[in-house]
Parts: structure tokens; sequence; C-alpha cells
């Protein structure tokens, strides 16, 4: 209750913000990097994501780290919910959602499609 009367209430526009950011970063980009990684021959892309955890992060670290990283945006948003300009997070973690989401999209069916190419050849 303490907490509830300490944040600011979100308006509309911001809380749709917030859920598309975690729809495309926090699911869209957790599920297709999960996927991904668990491919012999894809590695995690992101340096930072590497040298916390690995080329290939357990489902759990990289839960870990995404789930942090949400936060540290949330409460930067709160930091200054009055300005303008406070919008602009969630929508720009929105935006790296659906790039980054789009891109692992794309490297699983170049993986899928080479991954059919030798087994083709190999028969």
């Amino acid at each position: 209750m303490v907490l509830a009367s300490l944040t600011p209430s979100l308006t509309s526009v911001e809380l749709q913000w917030w859920l598309l950011a975690l729809l495309f970063y926090g699911a869209g980009d957790y599920i297709t990097t999960v996927v991904a990684v668990q491919r012999a021959d894809i590695v995690e892309a992101n340096p930072a994501i590497r040298l916390l955890l690995s080329e290939q992060p357990t489902p759990i670290g990289f839960a870990v780290v995404k789930s942090t990283a949400l936060v540290i945006c949330f409460l930067g948003f709160l930091s200054i919910y009055e300005s303008a300009i406070a919008i602009g997070i969630p929508v720009m973690i929105t935006m790296l959602g659906v790039l980054v989401t789009a891109v692992n999209l794309r490297t699983l069916a170049r993986s899928s499609t080479q991954l059919h190419t030798s087994r083709s050849a190999d028969r």
C-alpha cells in the first residue's frame, strides 16, 4: 500500500507502451533467444550478455538479466515520469524489442534453412 502511494499512476498510453515493451523486449526477445542458443550453430550476439553469461546463456540466467534490465529501465522512467520525454523509455524499449525479436527470428529461419540443406546433402 505504501509503494502504491509513492509511485505515480501510469496513463493509459504509458501503460500500453510498457505492455508492448514487455511483449517484445521481455517475451519476444527472451523466447527467440532461448530457442536460438539451444542450437549448436547459433551463439548470443550481444557482447554484454556473452560477458555476463556466455555465448549460449541458460534460460534462467537470461531471464534474470532481462528482468533486471527492465526493472532498471522502469525505475529510470519513474525517476523522470513528470517529464515529457519519459514516454520515450518504454517506446525505445519496445522498438529495441521489435528489432531484436525480428533479428532472432531471421537468424532462426536461416539456421533452419541451413540445417535442412545440410541434412539433405548428407542423404
